[in-house]
């Protein structure tokens, strides 16, 4: 316990360090609401269920508001080239089929951000459990809609119970290509929003992360920030409360001991950056 609790802390001193290298990187997109990259332990199969126990505890989970989890991770299994980018969505009140559900996620690759979608923004709808769709921004608050991703996604969806939730319910897995293809993603900073819309409670609207009417799919500046990645194992073995408590530990701590050595050494420019292409 005790070596599994040092790790933990070095990993999330190490993300810490991380996320104040980007301060001074200008954040387009909403730095209120930020995730880090983690690539996969266990490379999720898209079958729209957990296959295992394990499948999907390699990445942090995300609330998006009301009744909906998703969580994200990359799986790099393929080599550089065939990296892959995968979502599970959950929403634990939806166990009907209607023609007008729907999943999205939008994504802004460059982190370029701004107040409607532009050609440097996409969007993928999957609706009524059935057909899915890929739109590019067009400006002045327009999507254009493309050619479907076809072998580039795959996706399966379910209703069924999972360790979030023993209820049986909706349950989405994405995967997507991430740095070949139509939509080329590479390293972090990104930003992503995530949204659900179960058509049997219209009133609920979009559960989206970042939560919130703020986030709307037209306002990339709110969407998520990404700010880097990790290829060290997310540290699943702990709760999320303690996780956010240890990481907040970590980054104060880091912001003290880099406070305590501005008031004894001069830096060099050269000693700022952190490296953050794979």
């Amino acid at each position: 316990m005790k070596k599994m609790f040092l790790a933990a802390f070095c990993i999330l001193t190490l993300c810490s360090l991380l996320l104040i290298a980007n301060v001074g990187t200008i954040m387009a997109s909403n730095s209120a609401y930020s995730m880090i990259e983690y690539w996969a332990v266990t490379p999720a199969t898209i079958d729209g269920n957990w296959t295992s126990p394990d499948e999907w505890t390699d990445a942090p989970p995300m609330d998006m508001g009301g009744n909906a989890k998703f969580k994200y991770k990359v799986d790099t299994s393929g080599g550089s080239g065939n990296y892959k980018m995968q979502w599970l969505i959950e929403i634990f009140d939806d166990n009907t089929t209607d023609a007008l559900d729907v999943w999205q996620i939008c994504l802004d690759p460059g982190n370029v951000g701004g107040s409607d979608p532009t050609s440097d923004h996409w969007r993928i709808d999957i609706t009524g459990h059935a057909s899915d769709a890929l739109y590019q921004g067009g400006g002045g608050g327009l999507w254009f809609g493309q050619p479907p991703l076809g072998s580039e996604m795959t996706w399966a969806d379910s209703i069924s119970a999972s360790p979030w939730n023993s209820t049986p319910h909706y349950i989405l897995e994405v995967s997507i290509l991430k740095d070949t293809g139509t939509i080329i993603v590479g390293a972090p900073p990104n930003a992503m929003r995530v949204a659900v819309y179960d058509a049997s409670n219209p009133s609920a609207g979009y559960q989206a992360w970042p939560p919130g009417p703020a986030t709307d799919r037209d306002v990339p500046d709110n969407w998520g920030y990404i700010p880097t990645y990790s290829d060290t194992p997310y540290p699943e073995d702990f709760s999320i409360v303690f996780v956010v408590l240890l990481s907040s530990a970590a980054l104060a701590v880091s912001f003290y001991c880099l406070r305590k050595r501005s008031k004894t050494e001069s830096y060099g420019s050269a000693k700022t950056g952190i490296k953050t292409t794979r």
